[in-house]
């Protein structure tokens, strides 16, 4: 217990009590001096000297007033109190395994099922921060970005099987890599990767090893299975076997994936029919505040007590006053006036001040009251976690401690002034050099800041690369406008001449087909008695034929398509030749488009309406459709290791 004033610097007004004090006290001996009535007329003037008595009195009741309410205002403290500091909360990224392992039965019904559960009530557990989705089978694809929004999480997760996915596989270190770049783009500089799986080789937790050697985040692991296994029983039905047609029997070695997640300080957990597995992965902040709870992480404030000394202030103010029937009406009145947001059931806010109220407020995530505290740590704080970190600059910019510097930086660091952020974090330092929160966030928006500074030599860089090719690129466009201007000077010769060329195909072909029919019968005559010959025969005639038949058929498609372009292109050019016969029919034609539906046309509307609410919407559809999308972009990409097994 160490008693402190919070306010010391009000103390100054015991200056002027202190000369008010020795006033009445030299008006008093005066008056002592100067008696100079007899005493035979002391009972003539006794009346008098009755009221200079109690003037007396009233003035010593004011001394013991004023003093007392000097301290109060200066907040005698006698006790401390944690003070919420928030920081920011490290980004996570689940990584799902969908390889057909998962199927395995050893797990009932399987491992996916159970992974698809475990996963939804590890989503429950992630009140705070970003969650971002990946999963992976023979590559890995992200599912959905870093969100705080957990609901679109939980309507993904339950659409993911191997099916959907390009390639089978089980790919982890793909997984891990995406994890990465999921986290990197979004500029997080830590974070969590949590990887749901039932195994991985001895060479992919060596690679795995040596990709997050240099990053710096923690991986973590929850593994589905048991070390007897189990054969993988296929949706279509029947089991999975391997090249040789042996059943594939799936095995988990939890010792391997231990220890790949203990490399990085990461955390291990496998399957549990009770909820204690998923506990393991749960943050280490509480789920409905962020108040931290141990010493190190977590500022302490002084309680103001001098809100108690109120219960001998208000007694003397009304002795002060009891002659004084206007003040006396006016303080009555005051303290009758209902409080602003009383309950009648919180009758224990009476013993406590404003700022004690704003704590148990916050405590309760009711930021808005909160921020009504006198505290501007407390306050600060409150309104930062409502959102308003402008307002949060402004309030703990008039703090000195090294708390409220701290807090000051993670504001200004949350819009983005990273320089101001750095100085604040330095001044918190300054005050307090064993402050490890402010060292650490310190380090951190110093590499966010020089992340940001070589992306914007990176895109300074950019424009420069594209110069050249926006000038070929222009070049190019002038080429394909004039080639586009000669081909519609040449329309004319082009559809006679490709009538002509399509006439003379046809002639071909039918000559062709004659030929082809010849040395089809011609063969068939040689094929009784010499069936090798008649074979070879065969293949060198039909080749010559087959690849004649090819690039005539290729050719006409070209014509065609090269036409469809040209009609296409002069469908919007009005023609200046054009007849009012002509233009009447197009006009008439418009207002056939344009005219109501018939009954019998609605009603087709509406059986097709009927029909396409019957098309299932699948998410899963989606989703396959997207990496199958991105898997023909990567065709290019040389897969590592880890990707050889299809299971």
């Amino acid at each position: 217990m160490e008693f402190e004033f919070i306010r010391p610097h009000l103390l100054w007004l015991l200056i002027p009590w202190m000369i008010y004090s020795a006033l009445q006290w030299s008006k008093k001996s005066n008056q002592k001096s100067a008696q100079l009535i007899a005493p035979h007329l002391m009972k003539v003037v006794m009346g008098a000297d009755g009221q200079k008595h109690q003037k007396q009195s009233n003035s010593w009741l004011g001394i013991v007033f004023f003093l007392l309410a000097i301290i109060a205002v200066a907040g005698p403290s006698i006790e401390k109190q944690e003070v919420p500091v928030f920081k920011t909360q490290a980004p996570r990224v689940l990584v799902l395994d969908m390889s057909y392992s998962m199927y395995s039965t050893d797990l009932a019904p399987n491992r996916l099922t159970q992974a698809r559960f475990k996963t939804l009530d590890m989503l429950k557990q992630f009140k705070e921060g970003e969650t971002g989705l990946v999963a992976y089978a023979g590559d890995a694809f992200t599912v959905s970005p870093l969100t705080t929004d957990v609901t679109t999480l939980e309507n993904l997760i339950p659409s993911l099987r191997p099916e959907i996915m390009p390639s089978k596989g089980s790919n982890v270190y793909a997984g891990i890599e995406e994890a990465v770049s999921l986290l990197t783009g979004a500029s997080a500089t830590y974070g969590d990767i949590i990887l749901v799986t039932d195994g991985l080789e001895q060479e992919d937790a060596e690679d795995v090893q040596k990709l997050l050697s240099d990053s710096p985040f923690k991986l973590s692991i929850y593994a589905l299975g048991t070390a007897q296994g189990a054969p993988i029983k296929l949706p279509e039905g029947g089991f999975l076997k391997d090249q040789y047609g042996q059943i594939v029997v799936p095995k988990l070695f939890p010792t391997r994936l231990e220890k790949l997640a203990k490399v990085k300080g990461g955390k291990f957990a496998s399957y549990t029919a009770d909820s204690s597995d998923i506990e393991t992965f749960k943050p280490n902040l509480g789920a409905n505040t962020s108040v931290l709870k141990r010493d190190q992480e977590s500022a302490k404030w002084r309680v103001d007590a001098g809100i108690y000394l109120l219960i001998v202030l208000i007694p003397l103010a009304l002795l002060l006053v009891r002659n004084h029937a206007v003040m006396l009406s006016a303080l009555v009145v005051f303290t009758m006036l209902p409080q602003q947001k009383a309950l009648a059931n919180e009758w224990t806010q009476w013993f406590k001040n404003s700022d004690q109220n704003a704590l148990q407020a916050y405590q309760n995530e009711a930021f808005d009251e909160a921020a009504l505290a006198d505290n501007p740590v407390l306050k600060g704080a409150a309104l930062y976690k409502a959102g308003d970190y402008e307002g949060a600059v402004k309030t703990l910019e008039q703090t000195s401690s090294a708390e409220g510097q701290y807090n000051l930086g993670n504001a200004l660091a949350q819009l983005g002034k990273l320089d101001d952020a750095i100085t604040a974090y330095e001044k918190a330092l300054s005050l307090d050099p064993e402050f490890t929160q402010a060292k650490d966030n310190k380090a951190l928006v110093e590499a966010l800041k020089d992340q940001q500074e070589q992306q914007n030599q990176q895109d300074q860089q950019d424009p420069q690369d594209q110069q050249d090719p926006q000038g070929q690129q222009d070049q190019q466009d002038q080429q394909d406008q004039q080639g586009q201007q000669d081909q519609q000077g040449q329309q004319g010769q082009q559809d006679q001449q490709g009538q002509q060329d399509q006439q003379s195909q046809q002639d071909q072909q039918s000559q062709q087909d004659q030929q082809g029919q010849q040395d089809q019968q011609s063969q068939q005559d040689q094929q009784g008695q010499n069936p090798q010959a008649g074979s070879e025969s065969e293949q060198n005639n039909n080749e010559p034929e087959l690849d004649a038949a090819r690039q005539d058929q290729q050719a006409a498609d070209e014509q065609t398509q090269e036409q469809k372009q040209q009609q296409a292109q002069a469908a919007p050019m009005p023609d200046p030749e054009q007849s009012p016969q002509d233009e009447e029919k197009a006009q008439a034609a418009m207002m056939q488009d344009s005219r109501p539906l018939t009954p019998e046309e609605i009603e087709k509307a509406q059986q097709l309406n009927q029909l396409l609410r019957k098309v299932p919407d699948d998410p899963a559809i989606l989703l396959r459709n997207k990496m199958q999308l991105e898997a023909q972009q990567r065709k290019q990409r040389r897969l590592p290791r880890g990707a050889e097994k299809s299971w």
